[in-house]
Parts: C-alpha cells; sequence; structure tokens
C-alpha cells in the first residue's frame, strides 16, 4: 500500500500522528506530496517525517522534488508523466538505487513510457494509474474505471498501482487488476490508522 501525503485533510498535529502510526502499522510506503511548500518548509517536513520512521523499514518517497531527494538522501522520487518527461530533454540522471514511480493519467502514456524505457534504459519500478472512481478530490473529473486497468495491463508489465476512490468496499475488485493501492484522504482523516489500513487486507 502507498500512503500520498495531503496535510491539508488534517490538523498539523495530526498529519505526523497519521504518519507514525502508519509507520508503525507497516505501511509500505509514503509518497511525501505537498508540491505547494517551498525548500526550506518541505525539507523541514521531510527531515521530521524521517525522525518518525527511526529504523522502520517504510520507504519514504519525495513528490517532484530531485533536489530534496538528494540532500536528505530519501528513498525514492515520484514524478508526474511531463516532468519525468522533461528532466530526460533535461539529461537529468536517475539513480538506479531509488525508487522510481510515474503518474500515469491515460494509455497513451503507458505506450510513450514503454518506449522511452527501451530507448533509455531506465528502470521504473510502479506507475500509479488515476483516479480508477468517483473522488472527492477529482469532482470535476470523470473517473476512469477498472476499465483503464484492465488495458493497462495488456500494455505493460510495470508494477500497476490504483488511485483514487479505491475504498474497502471496491478493494477486492480493484485488485484483480493492479499489484497495488494508493490511499490518500480515507487514511489522512482517519481517526484510526491500523483499522483502516487492515479494513484494505483481503
Amino acid at each position: 500500500m502507498y500512503l500520498i501525503t495531503n496535510r491539508k485533510l488534517c490538523s498539523k498535529k495530526r498529519y505526523f500522528e497519521v504518519i507514525e502510526e502508519c509507520i508503525l502499522s507497516q505501511i509500505e510506503n509514503i509518497i511525501i506530496r505537498e508540491k505547494d511548500l517551498n525548500n526550506n518548509d518541505f525539507e523541514d517536513l521531510c527531515t521530521r517525517i524521517i525522525s518518525i520512521r527511526k529504523k522502520n523499514n517504510t520507504n519514504l518517497i519525495i513528490n517532484s522534488n530531485t533536489y530534496l531527494l538528494k540532500k536528505l538522501n530519501l528513498d525514492g522520487l515520484h514524478l508526474p508523466f511531463k516532468l519525468f518527461v522533461s528532466l530526460l530533454k533535461e539529461d537529468y540522471h536517475f539513480d538506479e538505487k531509488k525508487i522510481l514511480g510515474i503518474s500515469i493519467h491515460c494509455l497513451d502514456e503507458i505506450l510513450l513510457l514503454e518506449s522511452i524505457i527501451k530507448c533509455k534504459n531506465i528502470k521504473i519500478d510502479y506507475i500509479i494509474l488515476s483516479h480508477i472512481y468517483e473522488t472527492k478530490c477529482k469532482e470535476s473529473l470523470m473517473p476512469r474505471g477498472l476499465d483503464f486497468l484492465k488495458k493497462a495491463e495488456e500494455i505493460t508489465k510495470i508494477k500497476i498501482v490504483a488511485l483514487g476512490g479505491v475504498l474497502p468496499e471496491n478493494f477486492k475488485d480493484t485488485m484483480n487488476y493492479c499489484d497495488d493501492i494508493a490511499i490518500m484522504s480515507t487514511i489522512m482523516e482517519s481517526k484510526n490508522i491500523k483499522s483502516t489500513i487492515n479494513s484494505y487486507i483481503i
């Protein structure tokens, strides 16, 4: 499971409590996605999360910020597809020792990503496909549905992570067509993190 952080969904105090409870509940990956912060504030936030993690095995993956990825020696980098392509054009060096994930919103992007991987010999650890179901985070956009996941499975062997409206009641159906799920609001707004995470277990 991937947690995508959003500090606007809870209080500042609760934000760090949620992250600590997720780590103690052995969530595998946390994508730190606070893109509106400047570098100094983002660094302070990431540093605190690193201190919370301590020696636990949860991967800390930073969204978009290549500077802090290197400075804080975080475990991985998550990128929107367009930013990934832009960094390639700038000859950015992707460290193969770091986790690399890409956000994908259409099948054409998957096809292009496949061609980039073959041409550039770049290791992509996972792709997040969204949004699958209706979600208040994307109220003005139509969900892409399970058919998006089904078709993606047919054209790529990259690990597929489903995002957007994935709830305990649709989790089993979703997992028929992907390798993992990413959750934001359901966890960030939860009052009982362990119970919420357990509700997704098959």
